[in-house]
């Protein structure tokens, strides 16, 4: 690239900037003074070839360098009068006519002056003029360069005309100095370009750091976070204001202090390990300076200057004590009752699944009670949830009053409690003592009635008692033993309470395997009617048959002929007893249609036994209705017997549908009464029939007079509300006495007349001969 086409690119080398434009300024002020002194040295040394002329010169030069200088002392005081720009045009334009004056000089000198000393101080005065502008408009090269120009080619051009060896020479020189100092400036430009460069680096690096800086302050005083600095001593630096509202502090007292001197010393090692081993966290409780509680992590890690030195330890604190209350709140949730507070199912498996992974369970036996409350539900129902719930509660506050502080009490479900007692004893017996204590200390809690309402509610419980063997681990298995010993509590009413064995476990997976043959007993023809007759007190030739109970059995493929009461309680449990009914119904039906086909129907009724919550499903006086249309039956020719006890349970409930199935002609009878003891206040209430006395009245007739007399009451009263008697389970001839005695007209049923027997038999028996 020639010179001239750098000359060329030196306008857009350098951008027209404020720093520029003021060096400029700056440094004409110093260098103009120095114009003005040697315009007038050059001046009185040219006044004797120029005379006026000179003069005139030199008062036009001086105006000019006075603007130049005017506006110099203008720009330093007021640079935003006027754009950039403009000052730089306003500094550009006087520089290159003070330039323009000087090379004048030179023509208004050397053509006319023969003076050989005149003519170099010209030419010397215009070289050091040049020069000097090197230095004075060092900010912006292009002036520079163009006031070099404006000087010397004039010169140049006068040092030429005059054609001499001499002036060559001179006219040489000038060239090579012009050259020179045009390469010295396009050096210069380049050197400066570099050091814009640099410094623009420079401050890209500190607009980038300053950034930084500022990035990272707003970042931590803006910060979410509670963060702070601190020293090798544990003292802090500084911190946020997260920091401070956090540990509701101000920075005065917190900036310089010692974190050794804290109560609370818990995080001072992972502190100090953060400031050699690199970042540590610690996640815990921490007590602050201000007495608060918190459950924190906190994250410290050290710092470093530029040579990697460890100046300190950074430490940030995420508060996670709502985190962990919510977490805690959850865990409790998850483990605990919502009604009672007390452990639930999943929590008292899990206590139990600690204390079996301690020592002491190797050698040691533990206590479960598994408690059950006896007719809870009735409380439900005739009290509504509401008052069952504040039972349930009082329930759990007085357990866990009065059991030992080792006994823990949960609610496993319903209204059972579980309570669990771990390392009682080395040995059974003391085990079983300490369990009769607890047992009684379990009664007590329900000794005393329980305040829900402002009623006095009296309830029990049925306990149901395992000893935990040392070592063994199946915590399903223990519950499951539990559970059986507490419905074997229930059934055998021994203080309601009930050890497991392994008997117990053998009856209840018998029955379970009863009760699953059960389902399907009807579908495989295994259920059988079996008939006992109803007789009068004339019976002789068994012409007194008047009617009979129809009575299920079972034929059990391996157990072989069951009784009712050995499977129809598991029906009832189970809720086969539906299925079951209808299926009697059906085949009850089916039987004394094809007696009256055969014309030896001669009965007044055969009774079916149904349960009274039975009356209240799937619509039963119509279905009943439909099945006799269905065999050509009278409504007369099945009665139905409820037993006392489940009428008297479901009494409210059942007296509009005993009422429509008399309104449509069925009779019903009241069975095994006088074993409820509360009914005879439900006879005048209940449209039935039939009133048959239970066995137990009648069982020890002969040998208590008492009994007689009880009987006679009885049956005034069934009289008095024109009931029908029967009498059950006479099996002695002295018994059919006595009650003959009484009343002739009585009907009976019992093994003296006739045992229940297969229906088919019964008919071949008791109505084919008659």
């Amino acid at each position: 690239m020639s010179i001239l086409e750098k000359i060329t690119q030196l306008k857009t080398l350098l951008p027209i900037d404020y720093k520029m434009v003021s060096n400029l300024y700056a440094m004409s002020e110093k260098s103009l003074l120095v114009v003005i002194v040697l315009s007038i040295v050059i001046s009185y040394f040219i006044y004797p070839v120029l005379g006026l002329e000179i003069i005139v010169w030199n008062l036009l030069l001086l105006m000019l360098v006075t603007y130049r200088l005017f506006s110099a002392v203008s720009f330093r005081k007021n640079p935003k009068k006027h754009s950039l720009e403009t000052w730089y045009a306003n500094f550009a334009v006087p520089t290159f006519l003070t330039g323009a004056f000087f090379a004048a000089l030179a023509l208004m000198v050397i053509p006319y002056d023969d003076s050989v000393q005149h003519q170099l101080f010209i030419v010397i005065v215009l070289l050091g003029l040049s020069g000097g502008s090197g230095t004075a408009l060092a900010p912006d090269y292009r002036i520079a360069i163009g006031y070099v120009l404006t000087i010397m080619l004039p010169l140049l051009l006068i040092v030429l005309m005059q054609g001499t060896e001499l002036y060559l020479i001179i006219a040489f020189l000038i060239i090579i100095y012009i050259v020179t100092k045009i390469i010295v400036v396009v050096q210069g430009v380049k050197q400066h370009r570099k050091i814009i460069r640099q410094e623009a680096q420079i401050f890209t690096v500190k607009k980038a750091l300053q950034e930084k800086q500022n990035l990272l302050y707003h970042f931590v005083e803006e910060a979410p976070l509670a963060i702070f600095s601190y020293d090798f001593n544990l003292h802090i630096i500084d911190g946020n204001d997260a920091l401070l509202k956090l540990l509701q502090t101000t920075k005065d007292q917190i900036i310089g202090l010692d974190l050794t001197t804290l109560p609370d010393s818990r995080v001072l090692d992972t502190m100090k390990k953060a400031l050699h081993h690199g970042s540590q966290v610690y996640t815990g409780p921490y007590h602050s300076i201000q007495g608060l509680d918190l459950w924190a992590e906190i994250i410290c890690f050290a710092f470093n200057d530029d040579q990697g030195n460890v100046l300190g330890g950074i430490g940030i604190i995420d508060d996670k004590t709502r985190e962990h209350t919510a977490i805690e709140e959850l865990e409790f949730l998850a483990k605990h009752d919502l009604l009672t507070s007390l452990l639930n199912r999943r929590g008292l498996t899990e206590y139990i699944s600690a204390f079996m992974q301690k020592k002491q369970h190797k050698s040691f036996y533990s206590l479960l009670f598994y408690l059950d409350l006896n007719k809870f539900k009735h409380i439900n129902d005739s009290l509504g949830h509401k008052a069952g719930d504040e039972l349930l509660i009082a329930i759990a506050n007085r357990l866990t009053k009065f059991v030992k502080k080792e006994c823990i009490a949960s609610r496993f479900g319903g209204d059972e409690f579980i309570l669990v007692s771990p390392f009682i004893a080395e040995n059974l017996i003391e085990t079983h003592y300490a369990a009769q204590a607890c047992i009684e200390r379990i009664q007590k809690v329900f000794s005393l009635p329980f305040l829900v309402n402002d009623m006095n509610l009296s309830i029990h419980t049925s306990i149901g008692i395992v000893a935990i063997e040392p070592d063994t681990f199946d915590i399903e298995e223990i519950i499951r033993h539990a559970d059986i010993a507490m419905y074997q509590a229930k059934k055998t009413g021994n203080d309601h309470t009930s050890y497991y064995d392994t008997q117990l476990d053998k009856e209840r997976k018998k029955l379970f395997l009863l009760q699953h043959d059960l389902a399907s007993a009807p579908k495989m023809n295994q259920l059988q009617l079996y008939l006992q007759p109803l007789v009068t007190m004339e019976d002789d030739e068994n012409k007194s048959v008047v009617a009979a109970e129809c009575l299920l059995r079972w034929e059990h493929p391996e157990q072989g002929l069951l009784l009712p009461n050995e499977f129809i309680p598991i029906a009832i449990e189970t809720g086969l007893i539906s299925d079951m009914t209808w299926w009697l119904i059906e085949e009850i039906c089916k039987y004394i249609s094809r007696l009256k086909k055969e014309d030896i129907w001669k009965l007044n009724y055969i009774s079916i036994n149904i349960d009274a919550k039975q009356l209240l499903v799937n619509h039963f006086v119509i279905e009943f209705l439909v099945k006799l249309r269905k065999y050509g039956l009278e409504t007369s020719d099945i009665m139905i017997e409820i037993t006392e006890r489940s009428i008297i349970d479901n009494f409210e409930d059942t007296q509009d549908v005993i009422d429509a199935l008399r309104k449509e002609g069925i009779k019903c009878a009241i069975d095994d009464f006088g074993i409820g003891y509360s009914s005879l206040s439900y006879l005048k209430k209940l449209s039935f029939d039939t009133l048959k006395i239970d066995r137990e009245f009648v069982k020890d007739i002969q040998y208590r007079p008492d009994d007689i007399t009880l009987i006679k009451t009885i049956l005034a009263i069934g009289r008095q509300f024109h009931y029908h008697i029967v009498v059950e389970g006479i099996e002695e001839e002295k018994q059919k006495e006595l009650l003959e005695e009484i009343d002739k007209d009585l009907i009976y049923q019992g093994f003296l007349f006739g045992k229940p027997i297969e229906a088919d038999s019964f008919a071949k028996k008791y109505l084919r001969k008659r």
